[in-house]
């Protein structure tokens, strides 16, 4: 993985609406894959496939039907409209919206938007979209040189997690819905969840 590639050709927004006491944020993040658009597609919405790169998916992937992503969560899709839009509920009152589209090149830009999330849920749920992400690339580009335990263990991916929570706070910080110091508890919570060998533990 370059590291230094995917963190700075990945965009990353945080969106807000209402007051900044009740503000309902929602994150953006968008990356270009240089993959046919049918292809990426297949991926996220073959369970088949999505074991591969992501989890193993039980239920099923149409409009109206709950589905559980192991280890992640329950939802339900909400559209689907093929190869250009997936839009699913996520667990806790929050939705998860996927769409791709053809560039000039033909490569596709996949731009992953989760909405419903509290005011430090960017810096809590962006990293593991990041890491996320960038197995779907790895996964529609062939790289299977590691299993994908293996892949999500390793000290590369915790570095890039790493450098991923401090640019959800970046992004947090100019949306202004928080400040650094009001995100201590979600960047802590975050890297023990996404790069916990190399956290210190928690203390009393």
């Amino acid at each position: 993985m370059d590291i230094a590639d995917r963190l700075t050709a990945t965009y990353r927004e945080v969106r807000t609406s209402g007051s900044s006491d009740t503000a309902d944020c929602a994150l953006v993040l968008r990356r270009r894959f240089p993959r046919p658009v049918d292809t990426v597609w297949r991926a996220i919405t073959e369970p088949d496939l999505i074991r591969a790169w992501f989890a193993p998916v039980t239920g099923h992937l149409r409009v109206g039907e709950a589905f559980e992503v192991e280890g992640h969560a329950e939802g339900t899709v909400l559209e689907c409209v093929p190869p250009h839009l997936f839009t699913v509920t996520w667990d806790d009152e929050t939705n998860v919206v996927v769409r791709l589209a053809s560039d000039e090149q033909g490569d596709t830009v996949l731009e992953l938007v989760h909405t419903g999330l509290p005011s430090d849920g960017a810096v809590r749920r962006g990293p593991m979209w990041d890491v996320i992400v960038a197995s779907l690339d790895r996964f529609v580009s062939g790289d299977t040189a590691d299993d994908l335990t293996t892949w999500r263990a390793s000290a590369e991916v915790q570095v890039f997690a790493q450098h991923s929570v401090s640019a959800w706070v970046t992004a947090t910080e100019a949306s202004g819905v928080a400040a650094a110091d009001d995100l201590a508890d979600a960047v802590r919570t975050c890297l023990q969840r996404v790069a916990p060998d190399l956290t210190p533990p928690a203390t009393a």
